[in-house]
């Protein structure tokens, strides 16, 4: 306890060192150099990810920028063929994503309302009563939005998307806030709560 104290009411180099989780089923670590440089590694579930760059520390939180920042993965739109008026498919070509991936969407409806989607196994939106018009497909794993589709209202869409990997697996952070608890560094990530405990200075 007296560590933690200590560290909250440090200046940023004592925030400084090497941090792991010791969390089940997740592998973390993150090095924060007293430079400014920071390493990071996280594997959760489907996840694995890593990332470099700045850090900094504004008494409260470690902030945490990616150098470079990394591109993006991306799904391009190949094709959007006619399909029966209110049905929408996204298929990708192939090699695709990889085996036993869906695609996810979030989609915003002739109202304007804005939620998540997904394929069935034939690559079909289930979409409800909801008529769509427009889609942003999702990376898989990732959850990371790759691209901007706008639909039309009177054909439906057959969408064939092609997978462009970039720097997938690199973390975009910029200025990605952990803040500094009694429980260690705390990043709020992939719906989850990742927690950093120093394992050495």
């Amino acid at each position: 306890m007296a560590a933690v104290l200590a560290l909250l009411l440090a200046p940023a180099v004592s925030v400084a060192g090497l941090y792991q989780s010791q969390q089940m089923e997740v592998g973390a670590a993150l090095e924060l150099q007293t430079n400014g440089h920071f390493r990071y590694q996280l594997d959760y579930g489907a996840v694995s990810e890593h990332a470099e760059g700045d850090w900094t520390f504004d008494g409260k939180s470690v902030l945490l920028t990616t150098k470079p920042a990394p591109r993006q993965p991306s799904l391009e739109l190949v094709r959007d063929d006619p399909a029966p008026l209110g049905q929408i498919s996204m298929t990708l070509e192939p090699p695709g994503f990889g085996q036993g991936y869906r695609l996810d969407a979030i989609a915003t409806d002739t109202a304007g309302q804005t939620g998540r989607v997904t394929t069935d196994d034939q690559g079909f939106v289930e979409a409800g009563s909801h008529k769509l018009s427009e889609i942003d497909p999702l990376i898989p794993v990732y959850d990371t939005v790759a691209g901007h589709i706008p639909l039309s209202q009177d054909r439906g869409h057959k969408l064939l998307l092609r997978f462009h990997a970039n720097d997938l697996g690199t973390a975009a952070f910029e200025a990605e806030k952990l803040a500094l608890t009694e429980r260690g560094l705390v990043l709020n990530r992939y719906e989850s709560e990742i927690r950093f405990i120093r394992v050495r200075p």
